[in-house]
């Protein structure tokens, strides 16, 4: 009689724990559109006077796409205002290189401000991406991934910021710690793994709360650049013990 008791429990939360897992789910897509059309319209006279900008200064193609590995490994263009000169967008390797010189001077205010990230907007809407999930790699950086980690963050839709965005907002600067022709290899070796960590944290810990408070982080780095106390805001964050980040600085 225990016995069954149990067990009826055990089925009772399981479909409590799916339910309300379909709920964060359809809540978030309902989230993503709403807001990105929100987005979309205000964003819009920024995003336009940048592509004018860009094409009076001799940018023949002010938006720039490129592939990204997204839910379930499917590949999509994602969206973005040109901050590279052509040629060396179209040869843009895995990383950008601090002071990389591939970036115009305009490039590197559009990167600052995210204002080169408005274009996602339409990605959202179109159901690329979501406004929080691991952040969408190149396939040819995602498949140096472990396997295991491969599969885990394309179980949901990338994002536009997450953990991993906010905890390497100043990601050149840890490159910047070795030589030019070594940033690559700290990118792959040590980066890149740490990242595929906090996203699997973020898959395994997410809600509506950590996403709400993940947005927050993510306006707070773009303002302030730099924010401490991650670890008292997002409980049980993985620390690199390789690099020197805003969780153990």
């Amino acid at each position: 009689m225990l016995q069954i008791k149990d067990n009826l429990s055990i089925k009772l939360l399981q479909g409590l724990s799916s339910k309300n897992k379909l709920m964060y789910k359809n809540f978030k897509r309902f989230f993503d559109i709403i807001f990105s059309i929100f987005g979309i319209i205000i964003t819009g006279p920024i995003m336009l006077f940048s592509i004018c900008f860009l094409y009076l200064t001799g940018e023949k193609k002010p938006i720039f796409n490129q592939l990204r590995v997204g839910k379930n490994k499917q590949l999509f263009r994602l969206y973005k205002l040109r901050t590279m000169n052509e040629n060396g967008a179209n040869n843009s390797g895995p990383i950008t290189l601090h002071n990389d010189d591939r970036i115009t001077f305009f490039g590197k205010f559009l990167r600052w401000s995210k204002i080169d990230e408005f274009p996602q907007f339409f990605n959202i809407l179109n159901g690329d991406l979501s406004f929080v999930g691991p952040r969408p790699l190149m396939p040819e950086t995602f498949y140096k991934h472990k396997k295991s980690t491969q599969r885990k963050i394309t179980t949901i839709r990338p994002g536009i910021s997450g953990i991993g965005s906010i905890i390497f907002r100043n990601e050149s600067f840890i490159l910047k710690t070795v030589n030019k022709d070594k940033q690559e290899l700290l990118y792959i070796n040590n980066i890149l793994p740490y990242k595929g960590e906090l996203e699997e944290w973020y898959i395994e810990n997410r809600s509506f709360i950590m996403d709400l408070k993940l947005l927050i982080f993510s306006c707070l780095v773009v303002v302030y650049s730099r924010v401490k106390g991650l670890n008292s805001f997002f409980k049980g964050l993985p620390i690199s013990k390789n690099l020197e980040t805003d969780l153990n600085s």
